[in-house]
């Protein structure tokens, strides 16, 4: 569809209806002073009216209206408006500054079966169909395939026309995937509820601004000059200069976990990421301090969540208990991979006995009101703040957040990030027009964090393997479901299968296969390297030497088994899951080892077993008495396996982006302060790392 320059908010909508009036009437009446006046007003007519003057009968539109933060266009003829309209839309989405989406009318649409056989005798003879999901909400059929990229722009247009759907593909996952099944399933149930939502949030989205529906003398201003441009260019300014830019840091600053901060504008109140600190067992300490921030949930605009990391979306669920109703920005893949994290939090939560701020039914809340947006596309979401999604390079999905407030201030959210190619993930993106304040990440910030060359960090970890499987050892290596869960695998199969890693069995636990399922649905969202595998129909996580393990008495197996052997099991932080199960078995056995791979937070068992001194340590057994573990086994710390950028990536890609300010968080404090000092000696660039609680004002 059109995207537009989705810049400016709802005022410059009107303005530039006024400067683009030439090119509008074209297709359509003049737009008129009152006209103009008029769209103060959330008036889903007069966009009607605008738009049927402006495109083809042909297209047979049968309703427009606002949904989320789209126009939708409702056809009959969906070959016609997914080509020949979408030239109209492009232009008009430029004079009105909004984008278009095209949906088939509800009268047209086949049911899910006659959609499955109309698409089986449709789709090529090599093309599989494993799953096929029917969205009443939005007019889009989701097809599982095995070969998605025989499904071309032509062959959508034809099954579009054919059935009244709209087709999106996804490769076929090698196992089936829970979390997406429920996606699907609460997405299907909700159809209605989420329907009324998208309409209630269109209009929330387009409202009018408050700068300019407060004051009816620059409403005059613009009735009395529309024709003058220069005076029309003096009251953009007037009234952009009125814009007020603040951050709110709710958590995530000085520290890793918990990352939340609220962008609050003249308009809007958006939030940027709502974690939990995994390492801290108090809520006061674990969770954002949303309890001093004063605000009604209902305030909130939106929350965007940068990755599906649990220190950046684990405290998402508890805004929905109680009562956020609004909408959750995230990236296609990100949706799933946090839903996955979500229900194994609850289903944790609820074996061990601890609590947890929310239940299953927060979570699927959360599924309902999701939006997923692509890399790349500006979207608005707040009269005065456009978003784009661009690869962090962290982990699959994640996304740093470039934010445009009103055409004036630009912030760009780093998230996690990885400024390097690894085996997973292409670099994350450095190239921006214009970004005034950057938030970025210091997890690896001191001078020293410098990770070594690739080559360096497999040699290592193939040594530290090699001397321990051939003592008769086995290695444990805890690592996060997703993201370093994946990019260990790949290494692995590559340096058995090259002769440089002895050869063993690799038991693989928790959520780690379906994670990877998931990284093969999305498989579009990998680096280079993975995307060509895939395509030549190489599926990297299914190796001769995974085995997956499901359940206790098979985990007892893996114990019982005296040959040496590699483990992966969740989580990276020995903080809950199978990973503690395998610590208590393997950390009495001096011919063990350890292998830590991603970062771990201050507090959790994982870092207290790599700062040493820690000779034993007290634990529940299988069945629930206190049980003395003693700590025998060697332990390593790998670096180079990290999502995370070092000290030098921060910096090259701080040099990068230029920015005017720069905000340090998600690191402990020594290492944000070290990165803020350096940007600041190197390029005198304002840098500060503020406190938790502290509110930063930008203009």
């Amino acid at each position: 569809m059109g995207n537009g320059d989705l810049s400016n908010n709802s005022v410059d909508e009107s303005i530039s209806a006024l400067e683009n009036n030439d090119k509008v009437k074209r297709h359509s009446d003049t737009l008129s002073a009152n006209q103009i006046q008029h769209t103060k007003k959330v008036d889903e007519d007069f966009f009607k009216d605008i738009i049927l003057k402006s495109i083809p009968k042909e297209s047979q539109i049968t309703n427009i209206r606002f949904e989320g933060p789209y126009v939708a266009l409702y056809t009959l003829n969906p070959k016609f408006s997914l080509t020949e309209l979408t030239y109209y839309l492009s232009s008009l989405s430029k004079n009105v500054k909004k984008r278009f989406v095209v949906r088939t009318d509800p009268s047209i649409r086949l049911s899910e079966d006659e959609t499955r056989s109309t698409v089986i005798k449709m789709l090529p003879n090599e093309v599989t169909i494993s799953a096929v999901f029917c969205d009443d909400a939005t007019g889009e059929v989701v097809l599982e395939v095995n070969h998605p990229e025989s499904v071309d722009a032509n062959m959508v247009i034809d099954i579009a026309q054919a059935t009244g759907w709209i087709a999106h593909t996804l490769r076929s996952p090698h196992i089936q995937s829970s979390s997406m099944n429920m996606i699907h399933s609460t997405q299907k149930s909700s159809a209605k509820e989420r329907n009324l939502f998208l309409q209630s949030l269109g209009k929330r989205v387009f409202r009018p601004p408050l700068i300019l529906e407060n004051n009816d003398s620059n409403l005059n201003f613009v009735n009395q000059t529309s024709d003058k441009r220069s005076e029309i260019t003096e009251l953009k300014s007037k009234i952009r200069n009125k814009e007020e830019i603040a951050i709110f840091c709710l958590g995530g600053v000085k520290q890793v976990g918990r990352s939340c901060f609220i962008v609050v504008t003249s308009e809007s109140k958006i939030m940027l990421d709502c974690g939990i600190n995994p390492g801290e067992p108090l809520g006061i300490s674990a969770y954002p301090r949303l309890d001093w921030f004063n605000f009604d949930l209902d305030e909130i605009d939106a929350v965007i969540i940068s990755h599906a990391h649990i220190d950046h979306q684990g405290f998402l669920p508890t805004l929905f208990k109680f009562g956020y109703k609004g909408p959750v920005y995230c990236t296609e893949p990100t949706l799933p991979l946090m839903t996955l994290l979500q229900y194994d939090s609850v289903k944790i939560s609820k074996s061990n006995g601890t609590f947890l701020p929310y239940e299953t039914r927060d979570v699927n809340e959360v599924i309902k009101h999701c939006i997923t947006l692509p890399y790349g596309k500006p979207t608005d979401i707040s009269p005065d703040i456009t978003i784009t999604f661009n690869n962090a390079g962290h982990i699959m999905g994640s996304a740093t957040v470039h934010i445009n407030v009103f055409g004036t201030h630009n912030i760009l959210y780093s998230g996690d990030y990885k400024y390097a190619r690894t085996q997973l993930l292409d670099s994350a993106v450095s190239v921006y027009p214009r970004v005034e304040t950057l938030i970025t990440e210091s997890t690896y910030g001191n001078t020293v964090d410098i990770m070594p060359d690739q080559s360096v960090v497999y040699k290592t970890f193939t040594d530290a393997i090699n001397k321990t499987l051939s003592a008769g050892g086995k290695v444990l290596i805890p690592v996060p479901a997703v993201g370093r869960a994946q990019e260990i695998m790949l290494v692995l199969d590559k340096e058995m299968r090259q002769g440089r890693l002895m050869e063993a069995p690799v038991f693989i636990e928790g959520m780690i296969s379906e994670a990877s399922a998931i990284h093969m649905s999305y498989a579009h969202y990998l680096g280079f390297d993975v995307r060509k595998s895939v395509s030549n129909g190489v599926n990297p996580f299914q190796s001769e030497y995974f085995t997956v393990v499901n359940g206790y008495e098979r985990r007892e197996d893996v114990f019982n088994d005296e040959n040496p052997s590699v483990i992966m099991a969740t989580s990276g932080m020995l903080e809950g899951g199978p990973s503690v199960e395998y610590f208590k078995k393997i950390a009495p056995d001096k011919k063990n080892n350890i292998l830590f791979v991603s970062y771990q937070i201050n507090g959790t068992l994982g870092r207290r077993v790599i700062d040493g001194g820690l000779m034993e340590i007290s634990m529940l057994d299988e069945k629930g008495k206190v049980k003395v573990i003693p700590i025998k086994c060697a332990s390593q710390k790998i670096d180079g396996f990290s999502g995370h950028s070092d000290f030098n990536q921060i910096m090259n890609f701080t040099a990068r982006i230029k920015p005017k300010r720069v905000l340090v968080n998600h690191g402990e404090k020594s290492k944000s302060e070290n990165v803020a000092s350096n940007i600041f000696s190197r390029f005198k660039i304002r840098s500060i790392v503020p406190d938790n609680r502290e509110i930063i004002k930008l203009r």
